[in-house]
């Protein structure tokens, strides 16, 4: 199948929705096996199968609550196999697992977010690169 803009729209909706939904296998599997990510506060970058797993054990515990909205998304089609996503994100979540058990809340107010999408051998679309960042604050 073809990609279009509207399919890679309609796959970060239904991206965000699993993540909202704390659906850890579906998130998982929006993720290409040789997949990189940054995440917001990510010093280097990860496989995207590790990020989708940290992300279950940090905002996916029973009493945790995630919320994110998208803003216009921003295709740019590499050929018929590939695209670049960009559209701004506001993301809260509480009750994050944080370090030694402590739950902490998290709110990103513009979040800046770019995936790149591509069809991997078996023709499904998978995100191959994923960037989060926030917004310098002066």
């Amino acid at each position: 199948m073809n990609l279009t803009p509207d399919l890679v729209k309609s796959e970060i909706q239904r991206y965000w929705n699993a993540f909202t939904s704390k659906s850890a296998d579906a998130l998982a599997e929006f993720f290409a096996h040789e997949s990189t990510v940054f995440g917001s506060t990510a010093t280097r970058a990860e496989p995207g199968r590790l990020a989708a797993a940290r992300r279950k054990r940090e905002y996916f515990g029973p009493q945790s609550t995630v919320r994110a909205q998208i803003g216009p998304i921003d295709v740019v089609m590499l050929g018929t196999e590939a695209a670049v996503a960009t559209y701004n994100l506001d993301f809260h979540a509480s009750k994050v697992a944080g370090a030694l058990g402590a739950t902490v809340e998290e709110h990103i107010e513009h979040a800046r977010v770019t995936q790149v999408f591509a069809h991997d051998p078996e023709g499904h679309l998978r995100i191959v690169h994923e960037h989060i960042s926030m917004p310098y604050k002066t």
